[in-house]
């Protein structure tokens, strides 16, 4: 993993870290935060660092070494490969991920052609967010989803709380008895290269990767005859339609949304049908404050169930 994403940054950066952190610290980086004449930032366990200019690492963020215009944009060159139009698709939504489900966020100046989003060029600030294959991180709440059968499960937690990781985990311990097919729209939840799936996602799971959500699940549903459908970071009406579509046929899905709590996503447009018509079974809700930490399980009625996490 170390490798992976070193490789995608600037030669100056690069060095940094290479003299001043170990692999124990930087496997559990969570991001790396790159901004315009501001320091370097790097969140490690919810914990904010720094790497000053004489190779130590810091909590006092302005002692940081700070990020220049050429910084980001020698890293932007080897994120695209030295070809940053060839990535323009990938660019106008904001992010590329790389190898292993990383996500490579981008800020600038949008460029709008017809009402829509074109390019962002004068990249000003760029957010690597490390995905982390950790597995068994999901068997606390196996036996909340899987009593007596597979129950329809949605996570539930802010960015960077660990409901991708959770759901990944979840994904292999479930493959071992139902077939699955996931539908990586971002490419995170498999880090699929070249075709191939990086992370351990089981024995009976299939990965339909980089396509939407919405047209993901209805094609799976047609053509691998799952038992399961996973998708992360359900957001949009169709993704919600879709939903309603394949547990009508019989199929069962687990997923994730953003949100803090139960409330938070209640009024949402896309989830609050799927809550009316009771399709989720269990809603998992994770720690803000604790990565991977259970806070809450509710089931269908919105009743809290009872659970030592």
């Amino acid at each position: 993993m170390r490798q992976t994403v070193e490789n995608f940054l600037c030669p100056q950066i690069k060095t940094l870290f290479e003299k001043s952190i170990g692999d124990k610290f930087f496997n559990g980086i969570e991001e790396i935060r790159m901004r315009a004449q501001k320091p370097i930032i790097i969140k490690n366990n919810n914990s904010k660092w720094t790497i000053t200019n004489h190779f130590t690492l810091t909590k006092e963020i302005l002692q940081g070494y700070v990020i220049t215009q050429k910084n980001l944009f020698d890293t932007l060159e080897l994120i695209t490969n030295y070809s940053p139009y060839a990535f323009e698709n990938e660019i106008k939504n904001g992010f590329i991920t790389i190898s292993g489900g990383h996500r490579i966020g981008f800020c600038g100046e949008a460029v709008i052609e017809n009402g829509q989003i074109k390019t962002i060029r004068n990249i000003n600030s760029i957010n690597f967010r490390i995905a982390h294959e950790i597995k068994n991180c999901a068997l606390p709440i196996i036996k909340f989803i899987r009593y007596p059968n597979f129950m329809n499960t949605i996570i539930i937690s802010p960015p960077g709380s660990g409901k991708t990781t959770m759901l990944r985990d979840a994904v292999r311990l479930l493959s071992s008895e139902f077939n699955i097919s996931v539908i990586d729209e971002r490419s995170e939840i498999g880090g699929c290269y070249m075709g191939i799936i990086q992370n351990d996602l089981g024995l009976h799971t299939d990965l339909l990767d980089s396509c939407p959500k919405s047209l993901g699940m209805i094609m799976m549903l047609r053509t691998m005859s799952p038992q399961i459908i996973a998708v992360d970071e359900i957001g949009t009406i169709d993704d919600a339609n879709a939903i309603l579509n394949i547990t009508s046929c019989g199929v069962k899905i687990i997923c994730t949304a953003h949100g803090k709590d139960l409330n938070d996503i209640k009024n949402r447009d896309e989830i609050k049908h799927l809550i009316s018509k009771k399709i989720f079974e269990r809603y998992i809700i994770l720690d803000s404050d604790k990565v991977g930490k259970i806070k809450n399980i509710y089931d269908e009625n919105l009743n809290e169930v009872n659970c030592t996490c």
